[in-house]
């Protein structure tokens, strides 16, 4: 499960990431996917009981 978790933690990081990448160049289409991808790691981890910390908790769509 330890592997899971940071497995998950680092793809939330990368998302954001690239998120933030595709804000700066003004990529919307990619900003919105990179959206959807974070918002389903995060609801991969509330479905496992996997505590993902507070600065990930408001992107929660039920946070």
């Amino acid at each position: 499960m330890r592997e899971f978790m940071l497995t998950l933690h680092l793809r939330i990081h990368d998302s954001l990431t690239a998120l933030r990448r595709a804000h700066a160049v003004g990529d919307d289409d990619l900003a919105n996917a990179q959206v959807g991808e974070i918002q389903d790691l995060v609801e991969i981890a509330a479905r496992n009981g996997i505590d993902i910390g507070a600065g990930y908790a408001a992107l929660s769509p039920t946070g």
